[in-house]
């Protein structure tokens, strides 16, 4: 495994929109639920979707070695944290907004 910046920076970069893909589509996906006639179906479509833009985007980042798939790795679930404290939070105030 050869120390190349570059590449691993952009598979960083490529993790993190991988995650904003997979994690911000589940957001979207479970927000919308209630709107659909057939919550359960779209739910299951989002889900396949959004595991083989995943896959794929993680095949993409393994084609270049162990250390691109690892910065890919750890910036889709960097995304997975901040995406949950961000949205989790707003979520969190509005809830105890309505409470008081």
């Amino acid at each position: 495994m050869t120390f190349d910046v570059t590449v691993w920076g952009l598979a960083f970069f490529w993790g993190a929109v991988l995650g904003v893909f997979y994690f911000g589509g589940l957001w979207v996906t479970l927000k919308m639920m209630p709107r659909k006639q057939r919550p359960k179906s779209w739910l299951a479509v989002s889900y396949v979707v959004r595991v083989a833009g995943a896959l794929a985007g993680f095949w993409v980042a393994l084609q270049r070695g162990p250390g691109a798939f690892l910065f890919t790795f750890l910036a889709f679930f960097g995304v997975r944290i901040i995406l949950t404290r961000t949205l989790g939070h707003k979520r969190a105030e509005k809830h105890h907004a309505a409470q008081s």
